[in-house]
Parts: C-alpha cells; structure tokens; sequence
C-alpha cells in the first residue's frame, strides 16, 4: 500500500522487504532490522529443524516410514514412588507398569529401558527387559532372587525405570 507519512510528510510504499520504502532515515533502519531480523530467524529455524532429524527404520510390527511422525519421548517412574508389586510370594521379583499416554503414540513404540536406585538393583536383571508394550504403556519384571528383595525393598531403595521410546505419532 501506499499513502503519506504525517509525521514527515514524506511519501512512502511499502510491501515486502526488497519493495524499496520512503520514509525517513530513522524509520528505513527499522525496517531494514526487521528484515534483517526475520531473515536470521528463518535460517535458525531451517538450521534446527536439519538437526533435530530422526528417523526410525522400522518399529516392532516392521513397520517403516513416515519418517515426518517419528516422536522421541521420554520419561521415568518416580524414585521412591515407583508402584511396585511382587509377583511372587517366594520374594524373586516385582514389576512395575509404566505409561507413556503422554507421547500419544498411534502404536507401539521401540522402547529402551534402565533400571535406578540408591542400592541392590546393581545386583537384580531384567531392569532393561520390556513387556507387553503398546502405544500407551508397557510392564517391566525385575528378577530378585539374588538380592531377596520385595515390592517393600525396591520402594525403599528408591528403585525406578528410566526409559525413551521412539515411535510413530502419525
């Protein structure tokens, strides 16, 4: 569009950033920053986006693809408030069940697990086996045995799964 400047009486035109603006000198540097600065925030933004590339070759049912609605997401139980549960009265084991509703995975995730603790679960297996795993959720079976310890061990040792997962959300 173009009209007149009030304040300096000058005629001006304005448009995108290569359209030419009559305006005074003070007003011209503004919006040749303003150019400047939409520029530098294209080029990071372009910059961020090559470098936050993931792609994930194939998830557990072998589907692959789709590389624009891989999601990375990650997460852990809460040390000390963990939900763990026996599962068996012989005290070899707990599990836990972990959910991932938050990432909204379409389906199952490729999921990585740790297990953590202040003491004993050096000594347990099986902290970074995955269970039963669907877009939402999945379990994890800690065998104890070697370290006797129950449901009442692993929270007071402030036992707990870390995990990322990498799946489709599209």
């Amino acid at each position: 569009s173009s009209g007149i400047n009030a304040e300096y009486g000058e005629h001006y035109k304005t448009g995108s950033c290569s359209t030419y603006i009559y305006v005074a000198i003070r007003t011209r540097l503004h919006i040749q920053l303003w150019c400047t600065m939409r520029f530098f925030l294209l080029v990071t933004l372009l910059t961020t986006l090559a470098s936050a590339d993931v792609k994930l070759i194939n998830d557990d049912s072998g589907t692959d693809g789709r590389s624009i609605c891989v999601r990375t997401c990650s997460g852990t139980t809460v040390k000390g408030a963990t939900s763990w549960v026996d599962y068996s009265t012989a005290n070899i084991g707990v599990y836990t069940d972990v959910s991932m509703e938050g990432c909204e995975f379409i389906a199952p995730p490729n999921v990585v697990t740790t297990l953590n603790g202040d003491s004993h679960h050096w000594m347990a297996t099986g902290g970074s086996s995955t269970y039963s795993v669907t877009a939402d959720g999945f379990r994890v079976y800690v065998y104890t045995k070697s370290t006797g310890a129950s449901m009442s061990i692993a929270t007071q040792k402030n036992w707990s799964i870390t995990w990322i997962a990498v799946g489709y959300a599209c």
